[in-house]
């Protein structure tokens, strides 16, 4: 079952395209920039733990630093689908913030289970959700990535 959610209203004025594309792409920027100053953030302490497990097996000290590295990416896209939910019910497009939070977490991830579907008035608004973590997972596998790469032992040949 379907259920479709009129939101062609923000605050009782009909949302014109040109206000969808620049509050999209405001929230977008500020997602952006909100997982990148998480993760070099993160990055000092991910040096400062590297240090600390210097005494433990390879293995434990990996384990560890690889951990650290998962648990920093995800509090970045935990705080971007909760921006993406806040903003969503700040805009009515859900009754209550549940959906809202539902919502954002099917776009942000690109499910987009479709049981949920906007208005018109916010459709483009809410695809830049999906954008964000298009983006951003990108940020984050590439960070993933490096990290195992720097922990996997040499190749001898």
């Amino acid at each position: 079952m379907f259920s479709s959610v009129n939101a062609t209203n923000c605050a009782g004025h009909i949302v014109t395209l040109f206000a969808q594309i620049a509050l999209g792409s405001l929230l977008l920027t500020i997602c952006a920039l909100l997982h990148v100053f998480v993760v070099v953030g993160s990055l000092p302490f991910l040096a400062i733990i590297g240090r600390a497990m210097r005494r433990h097996t390879n293995v434990v000290r990996n384990a560890v630093l690889l951990s650290y590295g998962v648990v920093a990416v995800v509090v970045a896209h935990t705080l971007q689908i909760w921006a993406w939910a806040f903003v969503l019910y700040g805009v009515a497009a859900f009754s209550d913030f549940p959906e809202s939070f539902y919502f954002a977490i099917a776009t942000y991830t690109t499910l987009g289970y479709g049981d949920l579907i906007l208005g018109p008035g916010l459709r483009v608004f809410a695809s830049f959700a999906s954008i964000t973590g298009l983006l951003t997972f990108g940020i984050s596998t590439g960070l993933l990535v490096s990290l195992v790469t720097r922990l996997m032992p040499q190749d001898p040949r």
